[in-house]
């Protein structure tokens, strides 16, 4: 019994060191190549630690083996990214993460997960400090991965200056041509200087948006467009080519007489210079009106075999009498009234200059200061004038039918 029992004691003690052995061996097999070995980019730089802890599963949960290094005060130097905006890129293997954007005034410009960084807006020129760790939790799917962080310091220096991109360098006549101004820095406003018509700007979340009237009778070829912000100077080029326009047959205008005209005038005209601040609209814009337009914007009108001028709107002859005219976009309604030129009249201000105008209404039914949205009823038709519908920046006309299927320059980075 007693031989039994130290034979017993042996066997265990036997196997205990194996196990002791093989628990050992790997354990000094266990290095830090299992640890992640790629890391953060900004702006295409590779970002370097200054601290880290892992652990490393060597049997399981029940033995682990540690690495890292203490997190010292290095801070890599990234250098000058000039007016770009370096993108932070993050490896795969990361669970969660904690960023700290410092600005080169002492504020923090980005605090939190990483993700904020990238929607971050530059305010400021200087030098920025960069504080990040990334972190990789225990995953049950992967239970022999490594676990633990790697933390990064950098600082980086910022020089925006403003920079003009266009929607589109070539627009045929009766376009929206937008332009986006990035990285003003100073609290200036942008201005352009055109001969195609006045230029509203937006602010938008990284600079200003406007938009340029490129109106159906703009010269062909290419027109210079200079931008002024704050110290920058720079000039743009368009090209502006010719639109197919087609010639229609049309009754002679019975309602012109000189006083008509002058009502017109000053009900109409000092509409064209003034405009809600900010945008209005949302995505496309919706005829006013079920029906076909019966005449196209930019068409050469011909009445009696004399020229009656050009289409500066969308014609909707067989509007029937008494159907709904609708709001195209959302806006502000500036003027809401009946002209002997144009029967019941409603002028919508969508903002940046921007405004829908609707002729030939046979009863108008809303009000000037009133809040409109897309598809609202604003009148009715009626079989003594024809509904036209026009879409106007400033006095320069544009066709309305780009923004009706949401492809104009007014839908251009819109959400910005």
């Amino acid at each position: 019994m007693k031989r039994l029992f130290l034979w017993i004691v042996m066997v265990l003690l036997m196997v205990a060191l194996l196990l002791g052995g093989a628990g050992a061996a790997l354990y000094a097999m266990t290095g830090e190549n299992r640890l992640p070995d790629t890391h953060p980019t900004l702006g295409e730089v590779a970002l370097e630690p200054n601290g880290s802890d892992w652990s490393v599963p060597v049997l399981g949960q029940y033995l682990t083996r540690s690495f890292g290094e203490p997190t010292n005060l290095t801070v890599q130097k990234l250098g000058d990214f000039g007016d770009a905006a370096p993108a932070l890129v993050l490896p795969d293997w990361v669970s969660r993460s904690e960023l700290t954007l410092t600005a080169p005034d002492g504020t923090v410009g980005v605090t939190g997960d990483a993700a904020g960084y990238n929607s971050y807006v530059y305010s400021q020129n200087g030098t920025y400090e960069l504080q990040l760790t990334l972190y990789r939790d225990p995953d049950t799917e992967s239970p022999g991965q490594s676990t633990g962080w790697y933390s990064y310091r950098a600082n980086f220096t910022v020089n925006q200056k403003p920079r003009a991109i266009l929607s589109t360098d070539s627009a045929p006549q009766g376009t929206i041509v937008a332009v986006w101004v990035t990285g003003i820095l100073d609290g200036s406003t942008p201005t352009l200087a055109t001969d195609l018509g006045d230029v509203w700007f937006r602010p938008t979340q990284d600079g200003y948006m406007g938009y340029i009237p490129v109106t159906y009778n703009a010269e062909g070829g290419a027109h210079t467009l200079t931008l002024s912000c704050g110290d920058l100077v720079q000039e743009l080029t368009l090209s502006v080519t010719e639109m197919d326009s087609a010639t229609i047959q049309t009754q002679p205008d019975s309602s012109s007489d000189a006083a008509a005209a002058e009502e017109y005038r000053n009900a109409i005209w000092p509409l064209y210079t003034t405009s809600e601040e900010g945008k209005l609209w949302q995505g496309a814009f919706a005829s006013p009106h079920p029906s076909s337009a019966t005449i196209p914007y930019g068409a050469r009108l011909m009445a009696d075999g004399q020229s009656a001028g050009r289409s500066t709107g969308l014609t909707y002859g067989a509007a029937e009498p008494g159907s709904i005219v609708s709001a195209p976009q959302n806006g502000v309604v500036v003027f809401a009234g009946t002209l002997a030129m144009s029967g019941g009249t409603v002028v919508i201000d969508h903002g940046c200059g921007v405004k829908s105008y609707l002729f030939g209404m046979g009863e108008v039914q809303v009000q000037k200061g009133q809040n409109v949205v897309k598809g609202d009823t604003v009148g009715l038709a009626t079989d003594a004038h024809d509904l036209i519908y026009e879409l106007r920046i400033g006095s320069k006309s544009v066709d309305p039918s780009a923004a009706i299927r949401g492809s104009s320059g007014l839908q251009y980075q819109e959400n910005r």
